[in-house]
Protein backbone atom coordinates (compact mmCIF):
# COMPACT_ATOMS: atom_id res chain seq x y z
CA UNK A 1 0.00 0.00 0.00
CA UNK A 2 2.85 2.36 0.73
CA UNK A 3 4.24 1.84 -2.76
CA UNK A 4 1.04 3.16 -4.33
CA UNK A 5 1.15 6.20 -2.04
CA UNK A 6 4.79 6.85 -2.94
CA UNK A 7 4.06 6.60 -6.67
CA UNK A 8 1.14 9.00 -6.35
CA UNK A 9 3.38 11.45 -4.49
CA UNK A 10 6.06 11.24 -7.16
CA UNK A 11 3.55 11.98 -9.93
CA UNK A 12 2.48 15.18 -8.18
CA UNK A 13 6.02 16.31 -7.31
CA UNK A 14 6.97 18.95 -9.89
CA UNK A 15 9.76 20.75 -8.06
CA UNK A 16 12.44 19.96 -10.68
CA UNK A 17 10.22 20.76 -13.66
CA UNK A 18 10.94 24.51 -13.67
CA UNK A 19 14.69 23.96 -13.50
CA UNK A 20 14.55 21.50 -16.39
CA UNK A 21 12.53 23.94 -18.50
CA UNK A 22 15.01 26.74 -17.83
CA UNK A 23 17.91 24.45 -18.74
CA UNK A 24 16.26 23.52 -22.04
CA UNK A 25 15.50 27.17 -22.81
CA UNK A 26 19.09 28.21 -22.08
CA UNK A 27 20.37 25.40 -24.30
CA UNK A 28 18.15 26.45 -27.21
CA UNK A 29 19.13 30.12 -26.81
CA UNK A 30 22.82 29.19 -26.67
CA UNK A 31 22.61 27.13 -29.86
CA UNK A 32 20.74 29.97 -31.59
CA UNK A 33 23.39 32.52 -30.62
CA UNK A 34 26.24 30.26 -31.73
CA UNK A 35 24.56 29.68 -35.08
CA UNK A 36 23.89 33.39 -35.56
CA UNK A 37 27.49 34.32 -34.76
CA UNK A 38 28.79 31.75 -37.24
CA UNK A 39 26.47 32.95 -40.00
CA UNK A 40 27.22 36.64 -39.40
CA UNK A 41 30.92 35.90 -39.09
CA UNK A 42 30.96 34.44 -42.57
CA UNK A 43 29.82 37.83 -43.93
CA UNK A 44 31.92 40.03 -41.63
CA UNK A 45 35.34 38.42 -42.20
CA UNK A 46 35.58 39.43 -45.88
CA UNK A 47 34.57 42.99 -44.98
CA UNK A 48 37.31 43.22 -42.35
CA UNK A 49 39.87 41.76 -44.76
CA UNK A 50 38.86 44.27 -47.43
CA UNK A 51 39.10 47.15 -44.96
CA UNK A 52 42.52 45.98 -43.79
CA UNK A 53 43.78 45.75 -47.37
CA UNK A 54 42.48 49.25 -48.14
CA UNK A 55 44.16 50.66 -45.03
CA UNK A 56 47.46 48.96 -45.91
CA UNK A 57 47.40 50.24 -49.48
CA UNK A 58 46.53 53.76 -48.33
CA UNK A 59 49.31 53.76 -45.72
CA UNK A 60 51.95 52.24 -47.94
Amino acid sequence: MQTATTKAGLRRDERGQGLAEYAIAIGVITLTVITAVQLVGAYIVPLWNSAAANIQSAAG
